[in-house]
């Protein structure tokens, strides 16, 4: 609660609205219309779903109320970031756009979204920190890592893809190329949905393996809350097999993956492939589910890691070649 609603660690953010918490980016004082991100989780879930559901994970309310301590602060962390800040970003990139329409050469709000997204913690070497917080650029690069699918110099190819649309994008703000910027979000946005995509398999994964283990279980419900409501408008069925298996807010299912992980899998399948998703992206083999019978995309030992720490892996060596240089800010948006 500290973190959450009264904005520890948080400073001002230069635009006149003072210190901004975490609580603060729910609200509709950064509300864009255009977010349709903000619109379906409203949609599927009513007003003021995102302070609801983190505020009952951290005092054990609602669909909360049978989660442990520690499940419940898991499950608020990850909300904090695939939920929360995933909406923001895109409010945060469409409010940069709406001031490319008028004119206006200001690419603040962009460098927020960037922000909030990958958080700055490029390494020391180029004044971050020592090693990566957990934002969703550490949810991928944990990924290929886990699974040993990084690429040359151990980077995620969904950041390095992430990062081009990010600049691509920041520069078309620049030259007031609106509507190629607004091209670049999209791009951004279906990326941080592979990431969802990938993340919810993996903890599909960890759930067969370990039903009673509650950090899997906690993840794979926020995963599976964020993913659903981007998932009904190409599947409605896949949608309702990740609400029945996984649980969803104001349903969760206390019969983890009843209907198997082959059905499941085979869910997410078919979202991936009406939403255009590149299956050469995912380190899970979510695009093989009914051929293969599920078989893991990596080998070894390396699937049995403790989720504990998934949004938390240390990769600063790794991101370092990435993302120093790879995206410069202008104004002082690093606070997050």
């Amino acid at each position: 609660m500290d973190v959450y609603n009264w904005g520890r660690y948080s400073k001002d953010d230069d635009t006149g609205f003072g210190y901004s918490s975490i609580k603060d980016l729910t609200t509709d004082l950064y509300a864009n219309d255009q977010n349709f991100i903000s619109n379906d989780f409203t949609s599927k879930y009513g007003d003021n779903f995102q302070d609801k559901i983190i505020t009952d994970a951290i005092q054990g309310k609602g669909d909360f109320e049978s989660f442990s301590p520690r499940s419940r602060r898991v499950a608020t962390e990850a909300a904090m970031v695939i939920i929360v800040l995933h909406s923001y970003a895109l409010d945060a990139m469409y409010t940069g756009i709406d001031y490319c329409n008028k004119g206006d050469q200001d690419t603040y709000w962009w460098d927020d979204a960037v922000a909030s997204l990958v958080g700055w913690a490029e390494g020391t070497n180029t004044g971050g920190s020592a090693s990566n917080g957990f934002l969703f650029y550490n949810i991928a690069q944990y990924l290929c890592d886990v699974s040993r699918t990084c690429k040359d110099g151990g980077d995620s190819e969904v950041n390095r893809l992430l990062m081009v649309a990010l600049t691509e994008g920041k520069e078309s703000l620049w030259a007031l190329d609106c509507a190629s910027a607004e091209s670049r979000l999209a791009d951004v946005e279906l990326l941080l949905e592979t990431v969802l995509v990938d993340l919810m398999a993996y903890f599909i994964e960890q759930i067969s393996d370990n039903p009673t283990d509650e950090d899997s279980v906690s993840h794979g419900y926020i995963v599976a809350t964020a993913l659903i409501p981007l998932m009904e408008s190409y599947s409605a069925d896949a949608a309702s097999t990740i609400e029945n298996n996984l649980g969803s807010f104001g349903n969760r299912s206390t019969d983890v993956l009843k209907d198997g992980k082959d059905v499941v899998f085979g869910a997410l399948e078919t979202f991936v492939m009406a939403r255009g998703i590149d299956c050469n992206l995912l380190t899970r083999n979510v695009c093989e589910s009914i051929e293969n019978g599920l078989e893991d995309s990596s080998s070894g030992s390396e699937n049995d890691v403790d989720s504990d720490v998934a949004f938390n892996a240390t990769n600063d060596v790794k991101s370092s070649p990435l993302l120093s240089g790879a995206y410069t800010p202008v104004s002082n948006v690093d606070s997050l």
